[in-house]
């Protein structure tokens, strides 16, 4: 069972009216560090993860997510299977701890080589365990086939999100 991260405090969501219809808007400064992470990964023939740092809104629509940044640390993987190594807990508990007051864990990433954007068991039992059904979101990144998708955090069964990319100056 993956440890529940995310749930501690609640606190109000702000409202902001969505600039277009999508569950979740990210930089594209972030999808090219997190493709980065991924390229690193592959040269070494094992999959990454971290974690989607940004903030939840509502509006008449629903919750939806804006990512600011991304967080990982040391990692324990091989070609099909990615955990947060135990000896670099503390410096990923350190970074959520360091998160400015209007933060949130909106989501998390991580790669698969050559075999698709998907979510296996394990990462539906993953996303169930961080999420619980709660807006938040699973990006699956593919560096081998050069393919990017995200997924909502509904129970059992995560649906494909819609995510815009957002352009910076």
């Amino acid at each position: 069972m993956t440890p529940d991260i995310l749930y501690g405090e609640s606190r109000e969501r702000p409202y902001a009216e969505r600039r277009a219809a999508a569950d979740i808007f990210m930089p594209e400064s972030v999808i090219t560090d997190i493709a980065a992470h991924a390229d690193r990964g592959l040269e070494e023939d094992r999959e990454v993860m971290g974690l989607l740092l940004g903030r939840i809104y509502t509006d008449d629509a629903g919750e939806y997510a804006v990512v600011k940044g991304i967080v990982t640390s040391k990692l324990e993987s091989d070609r099909v299977m990615v955990r947060f190594d135990r000896d670099g807990m503390g410096e990923l508990v350190d970074a959520i701890d360091d998160m400015p007051e209007d933060t949130d864990i909106v989501g998390w990433y991580h790669s698969h080589l050559g075999y698709g954007c998907f979510m296996s068991d394990t990462d539906v039992k993953t996303q169930d365990g961080l999420f619980g059904g709660a807006c938040g979101f699973a990006l699956v990144i593919d560096p081998k086939r050069k393919e990017i998708a995200v997924f909502d955090s509904t129970p059992g069964s995560p649906d494909v999100a819609r995510m815009v990319i957002l352009e910076e100056d």
